[in-house]
């Protein structure tokens, strides 16, 4: 495998833990970043279908903060195999990266509603281009 810039890398791994610094600050504002609307008060059995995110009266999940130590925990383990010369494992981790992209990406699609389903191209964008480069510099 050939030597690689490591700038890629730390700046991958800088984004990752600024995006997670944000989720953990501003839960309510990075499920718009995100693409997904506020979580609703009403309970999950009713029948409304109104967009919380579109008054603000939506509330942010716990799950929120998960998400921000994911993000953080993605840019550690990125910067730390790269600071490591694990070139390989940096790669392998980056493909990894790149699906969860995708996944990311399904969950926006479809639970991001009519305003916010178009965010789920970003997370498709950079997951694709991400695993492209991967597998150009795989072969």
């Amino acid at each position: 495998m050939a030597t690689f810039s490591p700038a890629p890398a730390y700046a991958l791994g800088t984004a990752c833990l600024g995006r997670g610094l944000m989720a953990l600050l501003s839960p309510r504002e990075e499920y718009g970043h995100v693409g997904l609307p506020l979580e609703s008060p009403v309970a999950a059995s009713s029948s409304s279908t109104a967009d919380p995110s579109a008054s603000g009266s939506g509330f942010a999940s716990p799950l929120m903060y998960f998400k921000g130590i994911r993000e953080i925990s993605y840019g550690l383990a990125l910067v730390a195999l790269q600071r490591r010369g694990s070139e390989d494992a940096l790669t392998t981790f980056a493909a990894v990266l790149s699906l969860v992209r995708l996944g990311d990406g399904l969950v926006v699609w479809l639970y991001g509603g009519d305003k916010l389903r178009w965010k789920a191209l970003g997370h498709w964008v950079t997951g694709i281009l991400v695993f492209e480069q991967l597998i150009e510099d795989w072969w």
